[in-house]
């Protein structure tokens, strides 16, 4: 693949920043347990970026000084048109570094998809994805979410998300970056379809993300047990607190001892796609989260 034409670390270094941001950020303070740590997802301020109000720049500060976390995750919709501009994502790397951040993964979309049933999309879709990966290891993160929900036949879908996640993780691999899968729509929100396509596909960069949220007509539950054995990461999806303090739709006590139970040692992301105040909705999940962990240790 010709990288001139692609973020590498090389080209972030040479628009004037030192060769720390080549390294993990190491010095984050985590909201952790044993086996769990927190993080957040950029996207539980989704109002706040498309009506302008929080600038992506700034969100690694926002984030530090309102919720607390330093564990980041990120989303390419909110700079979509940056692609190219290694200036713009370099400032973001330092943002992150001077705040002492530990990014961790960027949920991508791009189009076409990477699971298409036109092999010359899915190429397509592997090169627009490369380039977002690119971005994300200059970041510091160790994987990119990317999308298998297509529609169409059950087995024609999945044996499509397969070649397209070979293809794409075969591009990662001299990266050393992950592909991870969401439930995210179609057949991607049947536990038992993306435990399928992990079997089949047998990249070790190649994972899942199981969402709490996304599993629409699946139980939620075995949906990420079915997910679990390939996790890099797991996201806490919460649409309201109630006042008691839990979830409205999640039974957190049950979800983290199933995650617990699996074996998964990393970071939960807190999701919060509520109409309320997103701040409190984040901090309201962190609180619950930590409140949980007590409970299982």
């Amino acid at each position: 693949m010709n990288t001139s034409a692609h973020f590498t670390r090389r080209s972030f270094l040479g628009a004037g920043l030192t060769s720390t941001l080549s390294l993990p950020f190491l010095h984050a303070k985590k909201e952790t347990s044993s086996w769990l740590e927190i993080s957040l997802q950029q996207y539980s301020f989704n109002g706040m970026f498309k009506a302008r109000t929080l600038d992506p720049l700034d969100y690694p500060k926002f984030a530090v000084e309102k919720t607390g976390i330093k564990a980041l995750e990120y989303y390419n919709g909110f700079f979509e048109d940056k692609l190219g501009d290694a200036k713009y994502f370099a400032e973001m790397t330092k943002r992150g570094l001077d705040l002492g951040v530990e990014n961790q993964l960027m949920l991508c979309r791009s189009t076409p998809a990477l699971d298409s049933a036109d092999p010359k999309e899915r190429k397509k879709a592997a090169a627009v994805l490369t380039r977002w990966a690119e971005v994300a290891k200059v970041l510091g993160c160790h994987s990119i979410r990317v999308d298998c929900r297509s529609k169409g036949d059950r087995g024609e879908v999945k044996k499509q998300a397969v070649e397209g996640l070979n293809q794409l993780c075969d591009l990662l691999k001299p990266m050393a970056m992950n592909a991870i899968v969401e439930n995210h729509g179609n057949w991607s929100s049947k536990g038992d379809w993306v435990k399928e396509v992990m079997q089949a596909v047998k990249r070790d960069n190649c994972g899942t993300l199981p969402d709490f949220g996304n599993f629409n007509d699946y139980d939620k539950y075995q949906g990420v047990k079915d997910m679990l054995p390939w996790a890099k990461a797991v996201c806490a999806k919460v649409h309201k607190i109630k006042a008691n303090g839990e979830a409205e739709a999640t039974d957190f006590l049950k979800m983290l001892q199933i995650i617990k139970d699996g074996g998964f040692k990393g970071y939960l992301g807190i999701e919060f796609e509520g109409h309320n105040d997103p701040v409190a909705g984040v901090l309201g999940t962190k609180k619950l989260i930590q409140k949980t962990l007590k409970k299982l240790a």
